[in-house]
């Protein structure tokens, strides 16, 4: 009896072995397809771990073999999670062993835990807790605990962690009657946006919510000395902000605290306000000899000001220990504009670089990744400059890939988050203030209406980001975020007719295909939103003449085109990754020679994105399933006819039009659409571009739209969207290097090409376009191959004859060719 036991003990653990196995290597497979590979030696060294029963040989093994310390073993356990949380019967004892292994290599690395602290014998699961306790890793419970777990978290840069647990202190705090915690976890999330988002745009509004909140508590602790630090906190905000008013009351608020600190930020702000030198010297000057009225705080603004000062004068600044890595970037990057690319920028640089790819790798949100690329996007460039100059093209593209797109990628890694809580939480973050703020400006586009549609889109961005942080601390691990594709893994992805063609931040092209990376022509910066601008207006506009009578339209042929031409080869299925205004122009539609009439052109938000695009599965049905939607209010006659034309293509064919339409039927077909179609109104929002829509149900005054930002919690398998939709494909690049735009959210939550249409075009014109384009896509002919002929259609018709009917038609992703059986 007892030998079957054992043997019956046996065989379950074998199995168990078995199965460990086979995720780690399905999640090194799963890397692989990717295009970044993961070393063996790797691979197998994480299987040995996995495998062994006694913690304390864990933790041996992990301290002696640098290979599993490696960011490679991290990031193969990452993906095992990943592949074990996306398989038909996931098993959270799997997902909870894996998590655990993950974190034994986080203690090694940070030295947290020693190998012979730890138990011989195999732990069951209450010991096995106790053991891998840290300091701060047990839940807290009190808000003075969720505060020195803020604290700690943030100081290992794992600021998602840090901001989550600072909001629970300050909650706790509120609830507690605990003003002294509360003060200090509110000061704890103004220095987490100092770090993280001091240079974007609305963020400097939330540092000061935070410091007058931690003042405002401080002052209810009787807690004299942290109130007037809290207060500083406020005035520094407000300087930035030059808000005068506020400013003034926040400097008497501080005169009553501390006499001597409210002199010297009196003096400081009006030297930082003051739109003349002299003054702005002057007082720099006062600050340094009188740094003293600070007292512990002295030497900090000393310094400080006596770099601003040496600025003010063009004098050499100083670099010491301890700088933020924005103000070595910053100075770094006056000194390689001054002197071009040095040995001593670059290691520099690099130095920074691998400071903040560390910060970045935990920030799983697509928020917090959207504010590192604002503040560091000087470190990018100046990166980029240098790794091209000194070093090689490939370099640089891999340092331009890192700042490309980080927020579309965190976005992916968001669908498995989101598909993980009940569907109700989708239905629950549908704002109804949003779609009747939306229904207003639509049916009034006035002055009041946009202010209040752009007050409702900053209250939203914070209920979003909120709701994100929630899904967050709900989810455990994995613990990195996406990581950006190195150009050598993509390279190894693509076919011998493929091309890839980089815009880099500092005005190069860069040209990779499976043999080499190399720079083939070069651009002024500068120039190139004027010419943007200027060929936009006259190619969307049908009042203009040809676009080859411009100067614009001639300036970016000959510096954008031209040298692609060149360089790729007739045929080739051509990538383009845009940067800036580039996103906003048919760089392949342009005459007089266009690009795409000999090539195959798309845009690709990313080299990472790309990779994903070439290696993601997808069903295949042998009669794809084709939706549309379109024309919810009555507006667009012309969608409703282009639609049923383009359902006639399909063998499976569904479509609703007009009053029929409802949101959650509607995203429920487009999850299951092989090829799917809409055609409604799109907005776009220049200073918003994160709150693009599409109309596609309701009527017009209170419309269902669907988000940018939603998408992220979709998964599609369509190998075709067409956004038949005013403004659908346009995009933008904001905070740093972060592209912001449809095409982009629909080839993150799966689709493998999108077109999409760069400006508004008339619904006349776009069914005219869609006709063409459906019938030659039935004829063997790639998405591709059908714009291009639909165009040349279009552009023969003397009526359409003008690039504004036509040539705003972009293609997105790598769309995929598909034969369909009535032609086979």
């Amino acid at each position: 009896m007892e030998d079957a036991a054992r043997d019956s003990e046996k065989e379950q653990l074998a199995k168990a072995v078995r199965a460990v196995t086979q995720c780690v290597q399905s999640g090194w497979l799963l890397q692989s397809r990717m295009g970044e590979s993961i070393e063996e030696p790797v691979r197998d060294a994480v299987i040995e771990l996995v495998m062994e029963r006694s913690p304390r040989a864990s933790f041996r093994m992990i301290a002696e073999r640098e290979e599993l310390r490696s960011r490679e073993a991290e990031r193969l356990l990452d993906r095992t999670i990943e592949f074990v949380r996306t398989t038909p019967q996931a098993n959270e004892l799997y997902e909870r062993f894996f998590i655990t292994h993950l974190e034994m290599i986080r203690i090694v690395r940070a030295g947290e835990a020693e190998a012979d602290d730890m138990p011989v014998k195999p732990l069951n699961a209450a010991a096995r807790e106790t053991a891998f306790a840290r300091p701060g890793t047990d839940r807290p419970q009190t808000a003075e605990e969720w505060n020195d777990r803020a604290y700690t978290l943030r100081d290992r840069g794992q600021v998602e962690e840090a901001r989550a647990a600072f909001i629970e202190a300050a909650r706790l705090a509120r609830a507690e009657g605990e003003a002294a915690v509360e003060g200090s976890a509110e000061i704890g999330l103004f220095t987490l946006l100092m770090r993280t988002a001091h240079t974007v745009e609305g963020r400097r509004q939330r540092m000061l919510v935070h410091a007058r909140r931690s003042a405002d508590a401080y002052r209810r602790a009787a807690d004299p000395i942290n109130e007037a630090n809290a207060v500083v906190a406020m005035i520094t905000a407000l300087t930035d902000l030059a808000d005068q008013p506020n400013l003034e009351s926040a400097l008497n608020r501080l005169q009553r605290l501390d006499e001597g600190q409210a002199q010297w930020w009196r003096a400081y702000a009006a030297a930082m306000t003051t739109h003349e030198l002299e003054p702005h010297i002057s007082g720099l000057r006062w600050c340094v000899e009188s740094s003293t009225l600070l007292g512990d705080h002295a030497n900090f603004y000393r310094k400080m000001c006596k770099k601003k000062l040496a600025y003010a004068e063009g004098r050499r600044i100083p670099l010491e220990e301890g700088d933020s890595e924005t103000f070595q970037a910053a100075v770094t990057a006056l000194g390689v504009m001054a002197d071009g690319p040095t040995e001593e920028a670059a290691r520099r640089l690099d130095e920074i670089l691998r400071n903040v790819e560390e910060l970045r790798k935990y920030g799983r949100s697509p928020t917090l990744q959207r504010e590192l690329s604002a503040a560091h996007k000087i470190t990018y460039w100046m990166a980029e400059w240098c790794a091209e100059t000194l070093r090689s093209a490939e370099e640089a593209v891999d340092v331009h890939e890192l700042a490309a797109s980080r927020a579309l990628l965190a976005q992916t890694a968001m669908h498995q988050l989101w598909r993980r809580w009940h569907p109700q939480v989708l239905e629950d973050l549908r704002s109804n203030v949003l779609r009747d703020a939306l229904g207003k400006y639509v049916v009034a586009p006035t002055e009041p209406n946009n202010r209040l549609l752009t007050r409702v889109f900053d209250d939203q961005r914070q209920a979003l980001e909120h709701q994100e942080q929630r899904l967050l601390s709900a989810t455990p691990g994995p613990t990195m975020a996406t990581s950006p594709m190195p150009t050598r893994s993509v390279r190894a992805l693509l076919a011998e007719n493929d091309r890839v063609v980089v815009c880099g931040s500092n005005g190069s092209i860069f040209l990779i295909s499976r043999s080499d990376c190399r720079t083939i022509g070069r651009f002024v910066t500068k120039q190139v939103d004027e010419a943007v601008e200027g060929a936009l207006a006259q190619l969307s506009s049908p009042l203009r003449g040809s676009q080859g009578a411009h100067e614009e339209p001639t300036w970016l042929m000959c510096h954008l085109v031209r040298p692609i031409m060149d360089h790729v080869p007739e045929g080739c299925r051509l990538f383009v990754v845009p940067h800036g205004a580039l996103w906003r122009i048919p760089l392949g539609a342009l005459a007089p020679a266009m690009l795409s009439a000999t090539r195959e052109v798309s845009y690709v938000p990313s080299l990472t994105m790309l990779a994903r695009l070439l290696t993601r599965p997808r069903l295949e049905r042998v009669l794809e399933r084709f939706v549309g939607f379109g024309d919810p209010d009555s507006s667009l006659p012309h969608a409703r006819a282009e639609i049923d034309h383009a359902a006639r293509t399909f063998a499976d064919s569904f479509t609703v039009t007009g009053d029929r339409l409802e949101y959650h039927m509607m995203m429920a077909n487009l999850c299951d659409a092989d090829v799917a179609h809409f055609g409604c109104h799109g907005f776009f929002f220049p200073d918003h571009p994160d709150f693009s829509a599409l109309h596609v149900a309701g009527p017009a005054d209170r419309p269902e739209a669907l988000w940018y930002g939603e998408l992220a919690r979709y998964e599609l398998n369509a190998r075709l969207v067409v956004l038949a939709a005013c403004h659908a494909g346009t995009g933008a690049v904001r905070f740093g290097s972060e592209y912001i735009g449809f095409p982009g959210a629909f080839l993150a939550a799966g689709a493998q090409g999108v077109l999409a249409p760069l400006w508004a075009v008339s619904d006349t014109s776009t069914e005219a376009l869609m006709r063409h384009f459906y019938l030659a896509l039935q004829k063997f002919a790639s998405p591709a191959d059908a714009l291009r002929q639909a165009q040349q259609a279009m552009a023969a018709d003397p009526s359409t004859a003008h690039p504004y009917h036509w040539a705003g038609f972009q293609l997105f992703g790598a769309p995929a060719t598909y034969k369909f059986p009535s032609a086979l």
